[in-house]
Parts: structure tokens; sequence; C-alpha cells
């Protein structure tokens, strides 16, 4: 477990051991659960129900109105500083405030959901999807909320237990049921449904009676400052509405341009890109908590510390991923989904690069989140989705789905370079690191030797995990070769090997 007294870097290491089994397995089973969709179902049910779960994204997104990052901020400064009474009034607040903003929200979405479903996007199926959204808000959006307050004490077990276990568990089991049944889409998204309102049940339980008696009678302080805690959450939640729309915007507006077909489609392709974000899940989950607390003490040198250790291991988990996924993309698509997603490969390919500089510029915009400098992330959000939303308008009528994909990349690589940038200009201490020329290289040159043996290894998946395999084996002894590996870097694996191999023993 993570102790008090470990470093910062030990913490974030212990961290991504903890979480690492418990992504690994959520990733399977939610990409079980999706191919089964879209194999059984096909592309059009794929895409209602992709165009589903992006509204509820999206919505919960808006209603949580930036309570989520506003609790990862305030938790850990009022723990610094053992303000019990305001961290208890902070986090009633919080959480009743947002399954308020979720029902409402909720309510919304529902007298809507004709109007959006069969007037703006012309797909009457939909609607029904809509009303299930609707029902889910409340839960996502409090669950949200319980999510980073139990981040925000460093319980990241109950986090991977909950998130990466049980929910995707059951909504794996449910999605196999109802579609057996022959609902579909529809089926899908009661699965959805069931698991939000279960890990929520759960999540309040656990902070409640095993992490903070969230309940206990209140202390004179307990009516904390909520004028500060807005004026922090407002404009993150400007910027998170900016920042839905540089994500989500390309997903719409292909619903609005294109058919439930390409729809589905070029929701695979998202899904598969997202793998690139493995680094982010393992290693991030604590980071703010950690640099803030830091930061609060003075700390200034540990920060950059911190930061450094946190993009180089994050280039070392990105990096392969992407490169992979770039240089066999047709491959990758038809042998998870199935040949008739082949077409969406460079779609995959063009959202991978996107997404990769976006997630290597993530530890940025957490150091921007530290300093407060939300005025400077709303504007830089601002401009990219601003940027996203006309070359979408652009591109996607011209050349379908893969517009909609180079619309999304050039957004979020130009969001990266400002927020790296921004970073680096606002944070006074040097030294700061984000790309490593060592790791680049060997994820690089591996990915164009396994790209020359591409025809020769042939098609199908013992061809496909004998590219893999060999992609790792040359990346790792790159690695090596290049002298990538950093001492802590060593110190540290050898402290995750010495405790995987006590607990086994």
């Amino acid at each position: 477990m993570i102790s008090a007294n470990d470093s910062p870097q030990v913490k974030v290491a212990k961290g991504a051991a903890i979480i690492f089994a418990g992504i690994i397995f959520a990733r399977l089973v939610n990409y079980l659960y999706q191919i089964v969709l879209a194999r059984a179902g096909g592309t059009a049910e794929f895409g209602l129900f992709f165009l589903g779960v992006s509204t509820i994204t999206v919505v919960g997104g808006i209603a949580t109105v930036g309570l989520d990052l506003g609790v990862a901020r305030f938790a850990p400064l009022y723990l610094g500083s053992r303000d019990e009474d305001r961290l208890r009034g902070m986090l009633r607040y919080s959480i009743l405030f947002s399954i308020v903003a979720g029902a409402g929200a909720g309510v919304v979405l529902w007298l809507s959901g004709r109007l959006i479903a069969a007037e703006l996007l012309g797909m009457p199926n939909l609607v029904e999807i809509m009303h299930i959204c609707a029902l889910c808000l409340p839960f996502y959006v409090s669950g949200r909320v319980l999510v980073k307050t139990v981040v925000a004490f460093q319980k990241i077990g109950y986090r991977v237990a909950l998130k990466q276990v049980l929910s995707p568990v059951v909504r794996f089991i449910l999605t196999l049921l109802l579609v057996a049944a022959g609902m579909g889409a529809q089926g899908a998204m009661w699965a959805f449904l069931a698991s939000e309102v279960i890990s929520w049940a759960i999540l309040l339980w656990l902070l409640n009676f095993r992490i903070y008696p969230l309940f206990r009678p209140a202390g004179r302080g307990s009516l904390f400052d909520n004028r500060a805690f807005f004026a922090y959450c407002l404009p993150l939640f400007l910027a998170g509405v900016i920042d839905l729309i540089l994500h989500y915007i390309d997903i719409f507006m292909t619903g609005y341009f294109l058919e439930e077909v390409q729809v589905g489609i070029y929701g695979t392709a998202i899904r598969l890109a997202a793998l690139v974000a493995l680094g982010t899940e393992l290693l991030n989950p604590m980071f703010l908590s950690i640099i803030t607390q830091q930061h609060a003490e003075g700390k200034t040198a540990e920060v950059v510390s911190t930061f450094n250790n946190n993009n180089r291991w994050l280039c070392y988990i990105t990096l392969p991923i992407a490169a992979v996924l770039v240089t066999l993309p047709a491959e990758s698509m038809a042998l998870i989904w199935g040949e008739s997603y082949a077409v969406g490969a460079w779609a995959l390919a063009l959202l991978v690069l996107g997404r990769m500089f976006f997630y290597l510029a993530n530890t940025s915009s957490f150091l921007l989140y530290m300093h407060g400098a939300t005025r400077l992330i709303l504007a830089v959000s601002l401009f990219s989705a601003l940027l996203n939303v006309v070359l979408n308008w652009i591109l996607i009528p011209r050349i379908g789905i893969t517009g909609a994909a180079l619309a999304t990349a050039i957004s979020l690589s130009c969001y990266a370079m400002l927020v790296i940038v921004s970073a680096h200009l606002y944070h006074r201490k040097s030294g700061l690191r984000v790309v490593f020329p060592r790791i680049l290289a060997s994820a690089a040159l591996s990915a164009v030797v396994v790209l020359a043996l591409k025809n020769t290894l042939g098609q199908g998946w013992i061809q496909f995990a004998w590219a893999g395999l060999i992609y790792l084996i040359l990346y790792f002894l790159l690695l090596k070769f290049f002298r990538a590996f950093s001492e802590e870097d060593r110190a540290i694996g050898k402290q995750i090997l010495s405790r995987i191999k006590g607990k086994a023993e």
C-alpha cells in the first residue's frame, strides 16, 4: 500500500503498480463488451450506442460544473493544513450539489431527447437511448466527484476495485444477456446505467465508512468558503465545457453529416485510439494531489522532479502503443472489430497521433491547475475547440470520418503545444522536460522494423501477436542501448519488483 513516508516518485510508481492490473482488466472487459455489440449488432447499432455514451460524457461533464476538479485541488490542500471542518463541509457541499445538478441535467435531456435525436441528428432510433442517458446522469455526475474524492485521499485501490473491476464486469455480463435477447444498443445502454448506479452506491458507502466520516456531526468551520471554491471551479467548468467540445464535437458532427454506419466505424476508431491513454490512466490519478501538496509546502524543486519523472514514465508507456497502432492501423481495426471496420484505418492513425500529443501534455496541464492558472487553461481550450469546430465543419462533408479524425488531431496537437509552452513559462523553476529523445528514438526505430516485416509476417491474430512481441523486444533493447533508463527508474523498479516478490512469497 501507499505510505505517507514514501517519496512522491515512489507514490506515483506504487499507484501505477496498484492500478496496472485493474487498468488491463478493465480495458479487456470493456473492449469485449463493445466487440460483442460491434459484431452482433453491426456498425449502425454501435453508432447509436457510441452516441449515447458520448452524450452522457458531454452532458455529464457540463453538469459537473468543475466540482470534481475543485475537489481534486481543495481536498489535498485542506488535508495538508489539517482543516477537517472545511474539508468535510466542502465534500458534503460538492456531493450534494453534483447530485442535484445531475438530476436537473437528466430532466432537461429527457425532455429534449426527441428533438436532439429525431430532428437534429435525424436518427429516430436514438430517442430511447437519450432517455436512458437521462436516467444515468445523476449517478454519473456525482460519481465523478466521488471518484476524485477517493483519489484525493490517495485510496487508489478502491478506485481500481470499482471503476476497473466491478463496473466493467457488470457492464459486460449485462450487455451479453441483453444483446443476446435482441435489445442491441438499448441493451448496452441499460447495462451502462446499471454499472454506474452500483459503483455510485458503493463509492458513497466506502467514502463515509472506510475513508472519511463524511456524515459525522459538523464542526463550526464546516461551512467552508464556497466563494473561493467556485472562483476556482467556474473557470475550469468553462474550460471543461470547451474541452468537451474539443474532444466530442467530431462525434456529433459525424452524426449530423453522416449515417449511423459511418458513425459506428468512427466510434470504433476512437475506442481503439483511446489505448494511448494507458500511461495517463496509470500515472496521473495521484499526480495533481502530490504536486499540489509539494507546492503548498514550498518544495518547488521536488515539483519539477516529480513532473519530469512522470513524463519520462509516460513516454515509456505511450510511445510504443502509439507506434504499433499507427504502423498497423488496418490490421488493428479488422482483428478487433471485424473486417468491415478496416475502412477506418486512416481515421485511427490520425486519432492516435493527435491523442498521443494531447496525453503527453497532460502533466503540463496539471501543473497549470496546481498554480490555479484557470483563465489561461480556459483561453487555450477555447482556441483549440473553435479550431476543431471549424475544421470539422470543413472536412467532414468532403472526406467523411477521415476528415473528422484529421480535424481532431490538428486541434489536439495545437492544444498540447500551447499547454506545454504555457507550463514552461508559468512555472518559474527551470528544468521541466516533456519529450525524451532517447525514448522517442527507441519507439520510432522499432516501428520502422515492424513496418518492414509487415508483409513477411502476414495477417491474422498470431501474426499480429508476433509483430507486437518483436516490437516490444526491440523497444526494450533499444532503450537499453540508448541508456534511456535513469538510476531512479532502476531503483523504483527494484522496489516494485521486491514488493511483488515479497507478496508472492
